[in-house]
C-alpha cells in the first residue's frame, strides 16, 4: 500500500475528518487508498501541541500509521479549499490532495520518508467504523469489573487499538445520554484508580452503527456538568 508521512496535528485532523484537504507543494498520479502516517516531529512547539490535544480530546501519536484514506483527487488549490484544508488562505502554487472515506487503522510504527513510499499490506488493519461514527453496544455486553451491562448504550467510535493479548478494540466514547447512566460509584472508582469513565474499549463485533442522539458539544457539556455537580470526586 502506498503511504505518506504527515506531521501532527495534521495527520490526526485527517484521521478524525476535520481536515479533508491536505495542501502539498507537489503533485502525484496516485489515486485510491493511501496510508496516512504521522511523522516523528510535530508541526508546532510542545506547548501548542498540548493545547491542541486538550482541544481535540486526544493524545497525538508520532511515527505511527493512523488511517487509510481514499485519495480521490489531486489538483491545483483553488478558492473555497480554505475551510476543508483548515488554512486561512489558499496557496495558488500548492496542490489540494482531496481525501475521502477515511478509516482508522490499528497503529503501528512507520519510519517516515519523503514523497510516497510502500508499506506491506499485511501490516494494515482497518476499522469498519470512521472516526466519530455513532454506534450502539449490542446486547449482552457486560463490564464485569464494574457490574455494568452496556447493552443498548450509545457512543461514538474513535481510534482502534491492539491490546496486550493481541485483540483489536475500538474506543467508544459515550454520548451524553449514556454518560448519565454511568453510576456515580463507578465514576468515583475510575477516578480513584486512574480509569477513564467517559468511554470504553470494545471489540468490533460488540458494536453496531446507529443514528446519533446528540452532538459532540452535548457530550462535553454533560461531562462538565458531571464534574461540576460532583466536585468532591474530582479534587486533586
Amino acid at each position: 500500500m502506498k503511504a505518506i508521512t504527515i506531521q501532527q496535528p495534521f495527520a490526526f485532523e485527517i484521521m478524525s475528518g476535520r481536515r479533508t484537504i491536505e495542501a502539498r507543494d507537489w503533485d502525484t498520479l496516485h489515486r485510491g487508498d493511501l496510508l496516512v502516517c504521522s511523522s516523528r516531529r510535530a508541526a508546532f512547539p510542545s506547548g501548542d501541541m498540548e493545547e491542541l490535544e486538550d482541544e481535540y480530546g486526544c493524545v497525538f501519536l508520532y511515527g505511527q500509521a493512523l488511517c487509510v484514506a481514499n485519495l480521490a483527487d489531486v489538483r491545483p488549490m483553488k478558492k473555497g479549499d480554505e475551510d476543508k484544508a483548515l488554512v486561512d488562505r489558499i496557496d495558488p502554487e500548492a496542490f489540494s490532495w482531496v481525501f475521502e472515506d477515511v478509516r482508522p487503522v490499528v497503529p503501528f510504527a512507520v519510519k517516515g520518508r519523503d514523497g510516497l513510499f510502500d508499506v506491506e499490506d499485511n501490516l494494515v488493519e482497518t476499522s469498519p467504523f470512521r472516526y466519530g461514527d455513532p454506534v450502539v453496544v449490542k446486547r449482552g455486553i457486560l463490564a464485569k469489573d464494574f457490574g455494568l451491562d452496556f447493552s443498548g448504550w450509545h457512543g461514538r467510535a474513535m481510534d482502534v487499538q491492539r491490546t496486550e493479548d493481541g485483540e483489536t478494540r475500538v474506543r467508544v466514547e459515550w454520548d451524553s445520554l449514556s454518560l448519565r447512566d454511568v453510576p456515580l460509584p463507578v465514576i468515583e472508582q475510575c477516578e480513584r484508580e486512574g480509569f477513564d469513565w467517559t468511554g470504553v474499549l470494545l471489540r468490533i463485533r460488540e458494536i453496531g452503527r446507529c443514528r446519533a442522539r446528540d452532538t459532540v458539544e452535548d457530550v462535553q457539556n454533560e461531562i462538565e456538568s458531571i464534574i461540576e455537580d460532583n466536585s468532591e470526586i474530582f479534587q486533586d
